[in-house]
């Protein structure tokens, strides 16, 4: 007779066997169901402002990254830059642009490379993201705000989203002569690792990339499909509880394909894992001393929000912490009431850039 114990062991093993042994699966899109198809048709996405015009800029190895910017940068007070979490697109945010234009910004947004309309990695795998190092995303990043910073004297204000506000840091700590402040929300400084401590997930990613597989998904992740089956349903614990913004991922995705990317593989996830410890550290982040807002949600399954704190309240030099209450990690597809406190929060940016400098 088999026992618990034993079952146990297989049920971990073999999963962990085939995902070393089996070739890597040809790549298929995933098809939505008519009934979530006709969602998506009937749901509002907000389009890009009137005046957007989209760009693309060739980083040092050639790679193009779409970008995207209003048509008030000689009127405006100041440039902001959004820099998309994992797997968003600037497609997401045509809403965001327009209100932060409202306010008198000049808005610029940037896809990562492997995401949104920028290049892909691997042509034949498209919704896998692949980087030899973060340090390739910082330095995309400083290398394109040089470019823009050329033809402005406003103050550039970037606004890093989770797993861009991790970017953005590490940006920060290796480019910071590029940027005026900075704006991190919920930024993935140290992501959460789910039911495994850091400590095994570090090691079974290692291992996997070890054993030549850092081209494949983690367990459990694979191409991207939805988040869920009925878009009216949104909450905290999903995320973000405003139902009207919490699905614009799924419903980009499903109207553009080529726009999708899919879960984590070993290899994004161990340079992920590798950034966290570069810029985790007193020497880096106290080494920052622009003004920073740091924006944390009241409940965030994706990163740790305490290591954020503790970093804006005792580490960088200029920090200024803004916790919102009633709000999950996606903030960007969170209420008005929300969006207006993040974008207050630049507002109070500026106006710390503009105060003359006390000797």
């Amino acid at each position: 007779m088999i026992s618990k114990k034993n079952i146990i062991i297989a049920s971990i093993l073999v999963p962990l066997l085939l995902f070393f042994i089996w070739p890597e699966k040809k790549y298929k899109a995933y098809e939505v169901g008519d009934d979530f198809q006709k969602q998506v048709d009937n749901f509002y996405l907000p389009t890009m402002p009137p005046d957007w015009s989209w760009h693309y800029f060739e980083a040092d190895d050639g790679t193009k990254l779409r970008w995207g910017e209003t048509g008030n940068r000689g009127a405006a007070k100041a440039t902001v830059i959004i820099i998309p979490g994992y797997s968003a697109t600037m497609s997401m945010y045509g809403e965001h642009a327009d209100m932060l234009a409202r306010r008198g910004y000049h808005v610029v947004g940037i896809d990562m490379r492997g995401q949104g309309g920028s290049d892909r990695y691997r042509d034949n795998q498209p919704e896998k993201l692949w980087i030899d190092d973060f340090k390739v995303y910082s330095d995309d990043l400083a290398s394109f705000i040089k470019s823009i910073k050329s033809t402005t004297k406003q103050p550039i204000i970037p606004i890093g989203v989770s797993f861009g506000g991790h970017v953005a840091v590490r940006m920060a700590g290796e480019h910071m002569d590029v940027m005026d402040s900075l704006v991190l929300v919920a930024p993935a400084i140290v992501p959460k690792t789910g039911a495994l401590s850091y400590k095994k997930s570090k090691f079974l990613i290692e291992l996997s990339r070890f054993l030549g597989k850092s081209n494949r998904y983690l367990v459990g992740q694979d191409n991207w499909k939805p988040f869920r089956k009925d878009l009216s349903v949104a909450n905290i614990n999903l995320c973000a509880s405003n139902p009207k913004r919490l699905p614009y991922r799924d419903v980009v995705f499903t109207r553009n394909a080529e726009e999708r990317v899919g879960g984590v593989t070993a290899q994004w996830a161990g340079e992920f894992l590798s950034s966290s410890e570069v810029i985790n550290t007193k020497a880096f982040l106290s080494s920052i001393d622009i003004p920073v807002t740091m924006i944390s949600a009241e409940i965030d399954h994706l990163v740790e929000t305490n290591i954020n704190q503790i970093s804006c309240d005792s580490i960088f030099p200029n920090c200024t912490r803004v916790d919102i209450n009633n709000s999950g990690h996606c903030l960007f597809q969170e209420s008005d009431e929300i969006l207006n406190l993040i974008f207050d929060s630049v507002d109070d940016l500026l106006l710390i850039n503009s105060k003359p400098m006390e000797f």
